[in-house]
This record gives C-alpha cells, structure tokens and sequence, in this order.
C-alpha cells in the first residue's frame, strides 16, 4: 500500500484576497515537529516534470497553487502506482502527504503551475536524500 493522503485545505476569502490553511502543527505525527523545509515551485511550462525521484528519510506534503498537476507516486518495493491531478485554481485546494520510498513526479498540464511543498527535513547539498527514479 502507497503510503500516501489526500486531505482538502481551508480556505478563509474576504474582500483583501484568500487564505489557504496549508500545514497546521496537530496534523503532522511528532516525528515531524521540527522544522523541515519550505518550498515554492514552479512550472513555466506546460508538461514540465519535477520529481522523478524518491526519499528514504524525509516525508512531503504538496499542495497546487495555480494551474494544474498531474501527479504519480509509485511505491518503490510493491510497485503499486497511483496517478490523479491537482487543481491549483479552484476554491478548494488539496493538500497531498507522500511518505517515504514512494517515487514522485509532478507534471504540469498547463502553461504555468505553481505549487507549496513542506519536507520533514532540510535539503543538504551534502547528503541530499534523493534518490533518482523515472516515473514521467
């Protein structure tokens, strides 16, 4: 079993813009507590890929901003594979939990696409924790 969530996001809109919950402390498991890294990122075209790799000891939540994304996850030992697409421009934004050894590729299915990404632990250039695997 793809050791994956889907859960939806809060969104507060008012007369200055909108809001989007995107991680709150309660729903991280303890071993998650300390600061991980926060990510911006963007596709400035259309089928751009990013990911294509795996980790084995960091976990990542996602949500899409703008544009859309089609998503796979595969888990790396059973080979099981999911594949759905995130709406960025919608009024309900969804957030996704990828755990570790499950590959992960991003691809975007419009123009532009821009998406929030919070990893339990910092990149390091010297011991990054990304492991190559081709899924798009």
């Amino acid at each position: 079993m793809i050791n994956y969530t889907i859960t939806k996001s809060t969104k507060h809109t008012d007369e200055r813009g909108f809001l989007v919950d995107f991680l709150k402390g309660d729903e991280v498991l303890p071993k998650h507590k300390k600061l991980g890294q926060i990510y911006f990122v963007t596709f400035e075209k259309k089928h751009a890929v990013r990911g294509n790799h795996f980790h084995k000891h960091k976990d990542e939540w996602f949500v899409a901003v703008s544009g859309k994304l089609k998503v796979i996850f595969e888990d790396i030992k059973t080979k099981e594979r999911k594949e759905f697409v995130l709406h960025g421009d919608t009024d309900e934004y969804v957030r996704v939990f990828v755990g570790r050894n499950v590959a992960h590729a991003f691809i975007s299915l419009t123009k532009k696409a821009e998406m929030i990404n919070y990893a339990s632990k910092p990149y390091y250039k010297s011991n990054p924790d990304i492991y190559y695997y081709s899924l798009a």
